[in-house]
């Protein structure tokens, strides 16, 4: 199950039919600070998404 602590690259690496949803957020590993190292809580907090709806948006496409 993915929670609010996993990391944008360990999603990839684990289910890699997210990695196209993940890069439709604008998740990639650009920069210095590369997303790809954030975890969900701050992708939600950097990009104004509702932690818990892509909790489940994430969940539910790998169930």
């Amino acid at each position: 199950m993915i929670g609010p602590q996993t990391r944008v690259h360990e999603i990839m690496k684990l289910y890699p039919e997210l990695t196209d949803y993940l890069m439709e957020l604008g998740l990639c590993g650009c920069g210095l600070d590369s997303s790809l190292f954030w975890t969900l809580e701050r992708v939600a907090k950097e990009k104004g998404l509702d932690l818990e709806s892509l909790l489940n948006e994430l969940n539910s496409r790998i169930e």
